[in-house]
């Protein structure tokens, strides 16, 4: 699996996926209400499964009704270009780094446990395409440093690069 990673707006977010290019492109479909065509057969043709696993933005925090999250645009965008295209959220409210670790890891006392159900391990159990991390502030709140913080999706990319 290629893992590629990025840092936006200083908030640590990484994407791991085989499809860069098509994700990046689909991401702002239907973001602005405008039909626009796609000329990739390929994403026509080969059904995506993408997991999204974070935190409340991920899980649906915020907008007053759920059609309208982030990650239920981003589904019907795929969708709408292929009907098969599947887009599976294990996000939750409330997470952090240490949360979304691989279910081998220990952390430091006093940290959360990795969640087996909602981790890093569970999404590559999935066999998607490719997973997105949306992690922007709950680290933070705990005091952990940004470089911890890249140290920890770091771990989370190797796992899925060792998957």
């Amino acid at each position: 699996m290629q893992v590629y990673f990025f840092r936006l707006e200083k908030i640590p977010s990484l994407i791991l996926m085989k499809l860069l290019p098509l994700l990046l492109s689909l991401s702002f479909l239907p973001l602005f209400g405008q039909t626009q065509t796609n000329d990739n057969a390929c994403l026509e043709n080969y059904p995506l499964h993408i997991v999204v696993m974070g935190s409340s933005t991920a899980a649906g925090t915020g907008p007053s009704h759920p059609d309208s999250t982030w990650v239920n645009r981003y589904r019907r965008a795929l969708q709408a270009i292929n009907p098969a295209h599947r887009v599976t959220n294990i996000a939750r409210g409330g997470y952090n780094t240490y949360r979304l670790m691989p279910s081998s890891f220990v952390p430091p006392p006093g940290l959360p446990l990795p969640d087996s159900t909602k981790n890093i391990t569970q999404a590559i159990s999935l066999s998607p395409d490719a997973i997105i991390i949306n992690l922007p502030s709950n680290d933070a709140a705990l005091n952990v440093s940004a470089a911890t913080q890249m140290q920890n999706f770091r771990t989370m990319v190797d796992s899925a690069q060792l998957a």
